[in-house]
């Protein structure tokens, strides 16, 4: 059995994909997928994860809608989600953590910080 965590990381940028996987790996299962709607069907199929890391502004299915559709459904509005995002916009990061999400990271970020915050948040929804 796997005792590892599952990530799902959805991101446009190929670049971040690769830092946070590399990252990410050895502590936990990552999944990539490369816009919201990606991220969308791949949870629609049954699979399941632990943590969420969606970019706010990627094609398709932005970050905030992606928010709106996960925090809104019965099956995912429990799952973690941490919004990344190259705006250092206020407003922005108010709307998302209103929406749902339980971080907001800016890029360029350190990978160690990502982690250090997803152990934070898992550590958080495994009490309740």
């Amino acid at each position: 059995m796997n005792s590892k965590h599952t990530l799902l990381i959805i991101d446009d940028e190929p670049s971040i994909c690769k830092i946070l996987e590399h990252f990410l790996k050895k502590d936990f299962n990552v999944v990539i997928k490369h816009d919201g709607s990606e991220g969308m069907l791949w949870l629609e199929e049954g699979n399941e994860t632990d943590l969420i890391i969606a970019d706010l502004n990627m094609p398709n299915l932005s970050g905030k809608e992606f928010l709106k559709v996960t925090k809104a459904s019965n099956l995912y509005s429990d799952i973690p989600v941490i919004i990344l995002s190259g705006s250092d916009e206020s407003s922005e990061r108010v709307q998302c953590l209103n929406l749902g999400a339980d971080d907001f990271m800016l890029k360029p970020f350190n990978p160690l910080e990502v982690q250090a915050k997803i152990n934070a948040i898992l550590r958080r929804s495994r009490r309740n």
